[in-house]
């Protein structure tokens, strides 16, 4: 099938498959597109209008068929309709600037940016851009401490049979797993840059298929995580039919050739921000392809004896305790309601321990709330 597509169909099929995906991605999390709901709402800037009942439901419903109707119509209009929505709803709930939409809208932006009179190869290499910082980036932004101690700890849970058999898939041997974990930001950059030579393209297309297909399979054999299944499908699809009969002259011609205003755009996504993130901190995380790294912060929400009785009953349903003080785990909270995991910018967690303190008498009073990074104990 993918030996005879030409440009413009690479293009239409990858378009859609990034629109089911979302549409696939909103059935499974409703309620992260409306503000009607028990998790506190978090916009970008405080002067953003946020809409309530019905209006949320509307511009929710609205976003949904409008993907629907560019699937069959495929109008420019539609797409800049559907990225400028996203924009804002994003902006009034950043929450929503998951990596899978993300993903999604900046490939159709990568379409969009051009003129439909276009040389579909110019927009072909805008949109393999994206595919290729997806890997580079994302295996780059795992070299850190936290994803070895972290990955090695889960290899062990599963694949090692040193402490316990009970769990292991199968028994693999320490050095293997600590030679493995070291290796792997390395392993899924290569992924990246394999697509861009003709001779390793295919390679690269058999790593990232390989990749993808044990991510799902653990994923639904950990019984977690399915949000990000059809993200995984979507990839799958989506490299094959870009680069299995891709042929180029230069690896360097997706970043050089037929140079654009438009191509500057996509570059700036790209490559720009995700260097300015890992070497400045600068632009948001998982926004620079900074996927399943390990190192983001993740929170546990502390609260004193008067706010833990000041709070609404919907949020103490989420109690857990530790030394008998009360905490929210804020990922499980979130994943309740929105069932994606909290959008983790500190931005983010300072705006929700404002919002959790405005339920006291006073809200300015020290100690009322305490900050605690869960994700990287014992590291």
């Amino acid at each position: 099938m993918t030996t005879n597509l030409t440009n413009q169909q690479k293009v239409n099929y990858v378009r859609i498959i990034a629109i089911l995906a979302v549409l696939i991605l909103m059935v499974y999390a409703p309620k992260l597109w409306v503000t009607t709901k028990t998790f506190p709402v978090i916009p970008l800037f405080d002067w953003l209008p946020i809409p309530t009942n019905p209006l949320d439901y509307i511009l929710a419903g609205f976003f949904f068929i409008i993907q629907i109707v560019y699937i069959f119509q495929n109008k420019r209009w539609q797409g800049w309709v559907i990225l400028l929505l996203y924009l804002y709803l994003a902006l009034v709930d950043q929450n929503r600037l998951q990596p899978y939409f993300y993903q999604s809208f900046l490939t159709i932006l990568a379409i969009e940016i051009f003129p439909r009179k276009t040389d579909y190869k110019k927009v072909l290499y805008a949109v393999i851009l994206v595919f290729f910082a997806t890997y580079f980036w994302s295996g780059i932004q795992k070299l850190n401490h936290s994803f070895y101690v972290q990955w090695l700890s889960a290899l062990n849970k599963h694949f090692s049979c040193v402490e316990s058999s009970s769990n292991a898939l199968i028994c693999l041997p320490q050095w293997f797993l600590e030679s493995f974990t070291y290796a792997v930001p390395w392993f899924e950059a290569s992924m990246g840059i394999l697509l861009l030579f003709n001779k390793t393209r295919k390679f690269g297309v058999l790593f990232i298929l390989s990749m993808h297909a044990i991510i799902t399979f653990l994923l639904f054999y950990l019984g977690y995580g399915y949000n990000v299944v059809p993200w995984n499908i979507q990839n799958m699809f989506s490299v094959v039919i870009i680069f299995w009969t891709l042929k180029t002259t230069n690896a360097f011609d997706f970043f050089i050739q037929f140079f654009n205003k438009q191509k500057l755009a996509i570059l700036v996504f790209t490559i720009g921000l995700p260097m300015a993130n890992f070497f400045t901190g600068f632009y948001d995380s998982l926004l620079s392809f900074h996927f399943f790294t390990a190192d983001l912060n993740y929170y546990n929400v502390f609260v004193n004896e008067e706010l833990e009785d000041a709070l609404p009953n919907h949020i103490q349903d989420f109690y857990r305790y530790k030394n008998g003080k009360a905490y929210l785990n804020v990922n499980e909270w979130a994943q309740y309601d929105n069932k994606v995991l909290f959008y983790p910018e500190e931005r983010m967690i300072q705006s929700l321990d404002v919002y959790l303190r405005s339920f006291a008498n006073n809200p300015e009073e020290e100690g009322l709330t305490e900050l605690v990074v869960y994700n990287h104990e014992g590291e």
